[in-house]
């Protein structure tokens, strides 16, 4: 989770539990205060956002790596059967090593989105609490 904190990704766990607590039942917060969990969830969300796409673009870019590194690993070895150099592949360094970067990249992405969906989901709860009384307040003028 290193790559959280790298990011500048503040996640649950890492919170103390004194610092940033956010209330089950918004009803009970002033407009103020479901406001500032909007604003701070917000921007979280983006952050994170921001860093999912990041880690999509190294994603994309390892992977064509990859790509060009079974190219050039088959035309070293066009005079192999096709299935003989893809067993070949397998043992090659330099392939196992893109493909590890691939696979470690992929989890950090599953991570962090679920981390940006838990964001999303609290600012979401906290739009539509505000969303809520400016709908009373207008019923009442």
């Amino acid at each position: 989770m290193r790559f959280l904190t790298d990011a500048g990704i503040i996640v649950p766990e890492e919170i103390p539990s004194d610092e940033d607590s956010i209330p089950l039942d918004f009803t009970r917060l002033s407009s103020k205060g479901i406001g500032a969990i909007q604003s701070r969830y917000a921007v979280r969300h983006a952050h994170a956002i921001y860093n999912v796409a990041k880690l999509a673009a190294d994603e994309a870019s390892l992977k064509r790596d990859l790509r060009l590194e079974r190219a050039k690993f088959r035309m070293k070895h066009k005079d192999e059967k096709y299935n003989v150099v893809n067993a070949m592949m397998e043992d090659d360094e330099n392939i196992a090593e893109i493909e590890d970067k691939i696979l470690e990249v992929q989890a950090k992405v599953v991570v962090l989105a679920a981390v940006a969906q838990g964001y999303e989901d609290l600012r979401n709860a906290a739009s539509r609490e505000m969303s809520r009384r400016i709908g009373e307040r207008a019923q009442i003028d």
